[in-house]
């Protein structure tokens, strides 16, 4: 587990964001695109098709983006967590109270509604009264989802120990803004050209 106090000791070149829904795992992957200079896979754009269906290439699609050289994306879907924390030298772990996360996922639901936002494929948040009759409602998911991103993370080290993958634990969203902050002002040079050689400082076997 690294310390987010400390500035990293390499530029990351393929990076996870993992939490609750409700973290803001969408909010801080732009971001480390931004800082890091990164291309951008978004998830949930490969996940759904139009009328909320998945599409049934999916993991294909998640394992040609994984196999490029750089790149950061969210990591919330299990059917193809293991490829990504294979790819990845850099793991965010947004470890928040439920209180925190659920707060945060009723509001951006609520506006979402509102706004009537389109989201991926051309799909829209459904009314919100659907709470009560959709099993699949992104507030009643949510809840009983709550605790699967550390249950998530802590498996990985469990049960494939030999994928070494640095890890950043925020409990708190100040300390992530701080993190954030001080990656803008301290980043280290990007490499120049080559295979990276730099060991990894820790991995995921270190969360056990």
């Amino acid at each position: 587990m690294l310390n987010p106090q400390a500035a990293l000791a390499r530029r990351p070149d393929r990076v996870l964001v993992a939490g609750g829904s409700g973290a803001g795992k969408t909010t801080v992957a732009d971001k480390c695109a931004g800082l890091l200079a990164l291309p951008r896979i978004e998830l949930d754009e490969l996940y759904y098709e139009s009328g909320w269906r998945v599409r049934p290439e999916f993991p294909q699609e998640v394992a040609r983006a994984a196999g490029q050289p750089r790149w950061v994306t969210e990591w919330h879907y299990p059917e193809v967590a293991t490829v990504l924390a294979r790819r990845a030298d850099l793991l965010i772990w947004l470890d928040y109270p439920v209180r925190t996360t659920m707060t945060s996922l009723v509001l951006r639901t609520l506006l979402r509604s509102l706004h009537k936002e389109v989201l991926w494929s051309g799909n829209q948040e459904p009314p919100l009264r659907s709470v009560f009759t959709d099993p699949e409602n992104i507030l009643r998911y949510g809840w009983a989802t709550r605790h699967s991103a550390s249950d998530q993370v802590r498996a990985l080290a469990r049960d494939a120990p030999d994928i070494e993958l640095d890890v950043l634990r925020f409990t708190r969203p100040a300390d992530l803004s701080g993190w954030l902050l001080r990656l803008a002002g301290t980043l280290p040079a990007p490499a120049s050209s080559g295979p990276h050689t730099t060991e990894r400082s820790t991995g995921a076997s270190g969360l056990r």
